[in-house]
């Protein structure tokens, strides 16, 4: 409009009411002036104002109510927000996964969140798979998209594929953990969450651990993710090298040639022999394995008695923590500690909970499906060597992250140490009565020991 009457000709700009025309004081002057300047006059429908001092005194005094409106109405409505989020609401619309639904009771419309089930499901497969540290958000991302999964489509917008960003921006909100977030402040929510706390802990401590951003894998590899640098314990690398038509392929150390005393790169046919060889003195007899069973189970059972004393001091603590994360809230609601002060406790608040969260879930696992676990850890070591041999890669790979949590590898081929997963870890330790687990022997001294006939 100014920039038309800037243009033409024009004798008055009306408008319904002042308020029509700016909602703060410092525009209606300007726009004022601006119109005023191409010597056109503004005129009110409903309101007497005019170039009189009269009218000009109402001009300021009705722009000065219309901008108490707009600031009263702001704050009416954020405090309103700040309240529904204090009692566990929703404050406008729920993120993806969930659906706004309102019905009307006893004359009264009620509103409630509840889960999606179009999506919710795909959205709490996403934080579950992250949480296991085998998935990149591009994997995330791909596979959720090819589920079908899509944005919620509004008035004016289609629904679209997700995108790396979208999906990063899901696992890092707690809304999906039943935390409603507003103004940076967390308040317990009262809709049903999507994934557990201890699911949730393991998500925001590897999104922690890949700060520094997640590439694509150009070259993939069964051992990628397995295989150390046994000079500093960097992860190893795939590396492709093309010489006169024929292409090379390496493992290099990811720390590089500057900071590793172990430059040598390590060709990957050499490293996957290596590994195969480290299930080859592996097998055990059947009165070897009931031996170590009974060893192994009755060390699983003490540990499980242990823990559930342990874990009454667990909900003690926590119970605690989550008192002081209510005072620390009443405090700041009552203007008694700093926003930024209140921000960096309820971090540091939120981190303890994790923890406690994450290590009450461990020491809280199942008996049976720990027995379980170990007489199928057993099973795997009965005949590892020819079960690896014949696999194909997707299922060493997944043998080698069962049994293995690190295969450090020097240049050497002898220069190999490797560190086991539990209950492989569990299996390895000595017997209380000072005998060994298998056979006077470590386990990870033993797989190691490259080239080995021995059985277990």
């Amino acid at each position: 409009m100014l920039r038309y009457i800037q243009d033409t000709t024009v004798d008055f700009v009306i408008v319904h009411k002042i308020d029509r025309l700016a909602r703060n004081r410092a525009d209606d002057a300007a726009i004022t002036k601006a119109i005023l300047e191409t010597g056109a006059h503004l005129v009110s429908t409903t309101e007497a104002i005019s170039t009189t001092p009269s009218g000009r005194l109402l001009h300021g005094i009705m722009a000065s109510i219309a901008e108490f409106y707009s600031q009263n109405l702001a704050t009416e409505v954020t405090k309103g927000m700040r309240q529904k989020a204090t009692q566990g609401g929703t404050p406008g619309r729920a993120p993806l996964g969930y659906l706004n639904q309102h019905h009307i009771e006893d004359g009264r419309e009620i509103r409630t969140v509840t889960v999606d089930p179009e999506r919710g499901p795909h959205l709490a497969w996403a934080f579950h798979a992250y949480a296991t540290g085998e998935w990149s958000m591009d994997e995330i991302a791909s596979e959720l998209n090819a589920r079908g999964l899509t944005t919620k489509p509004g008035p004016n917008t289609p629904a679209r594929p997700l995108t790396i960003r979208s999906v990063h921006h899901i696992l890092r909100n707690p809304y999906y953990a039943g935390v409603v977030t507003f103004n940076g402040v967390e308040h317990p929510g009262t809709h049903e969450p999507l994934v557990d706390a201890a699911t949730w802990a393991s998500v925001q401590g590897i999104l922690v651990s890949r700060r520094n951003g997640e590439r694509s894998r150009t070259h993939d590899h069964y051992l990628k993710g397995t295989v150390y640098c046994l000079g500093c314990g960097y992860r190893l690398i795939l590396q492709h090298t093309r010489r006169r038509e024929r292409l090379y392929e390496y493992f290099l150390c990811h720390r590089g040639k500057a900071g590793c005393p172990q430059r040598k790169a390590l060709p990957v046919a050499q490293v996957e022999q290596r590994v195969a060889d480290c299930y080859r003195g592996i097998a055990l007899t059947v009165a070897q394995r009931e031996r170590i069973e009974g060893i192994a189970l009755a060390r699983l059972r003490r540990q499980h008695e242990a823990n559930a004393a342990r874990i009454d001091d667990l909900d003690q603590e926590t119970a605690a923590l989550e008192a002081n994360q209510a005072k620390l809230l009443d405090a700041y609601y009552a203007d008694a500690v700093p926003h930024s002060l209140f921000l960096a406790e309820q971090r540091r608040l939120k981190a303890e909970h994790a923890k406690l969260v994450r290590e009450r879930k461990s020491a809280a696992a199942d008996l049976a499906e720990l027995e379980q676990g170990i007489r199928e850890a057993l099973d795997l070591l009965q005949d590892a060597h020819a079960t690896y041999e014949r696999s194909p890669a997707h299922i060493r790979k997944q043998l080698n992250r069962t049994l293995f949590a690190r295969i450090l590898l020097g240049p050497d081929t002898d220069d190999i140490r490797v560190e086991l997963n539990e209950p492989y870890t569990t299996l390895s330790a000595g017997h209380p009565d000072g005998h060994d687990a298998i056979e006077h022997q470590n386990l990870a001294q033993h797989v190691a020991a490259r080239g080995s006939d021995k059985d277990i």
